[in-house]
């Protein structure tokens, strides 16, 4: 799964994309992301795990937080998304379908909170 972040090129710029994965890759992201929803932890760095490839040095951490803010940049490549619990579940739900069975088209917005958008999708397009 590619993690990249967009500062411009489309009229929903600027957003970060995580593209060109597999079932198996969804379901790693939403297995990751339930454990902030259930706050077993309450960071993790998705740069960070082996299934992601980074693009341009991209980091995205993904916090758990009192209240949902969203994707939040700190610094010129790094980035923070904070959600509650009940963000992470939502986000959780939202990758089910990438989860039950392999997709080649299709995106989901994950999160629009703030000025930096979260997307999903398989082969990078919205």
């Amino acid at each position: 799964m590619k993690l990249e972040y967009l500062a411009a090129g489309s009229k929903d710029c600027p957003l970060i994309r995580l593209y060109a994965f597999d079932q198996a890759g969804a379901l790693h992201l939403r297995d990751l992301v339930s454990t902030l929803a259930d706050s077993s932890t309450t960071t993790e760095s998705l740069h960070a795990q082996p299934w992601i490839e980074p693009i341009s040095g991209c980091e995205l951490e993904l916090r758990l937080g009192s209240r949902d803010q969203g994707v939040i940049q700190v610094g010129p490549s790094r980035f923070e998304c904070v959600l509650s619990d009940e963000g992470w579940a939502d986000i959780a739900f939202l990758l089910e379908p990438f989860c039950e069975k392999e997709q080649s088209s299709g995106f989901q917005w994950l999160n629009e909170r703030g000025k930096i958008s979260l997307l999903i999708s398989p082969n990078g397009s919205w």
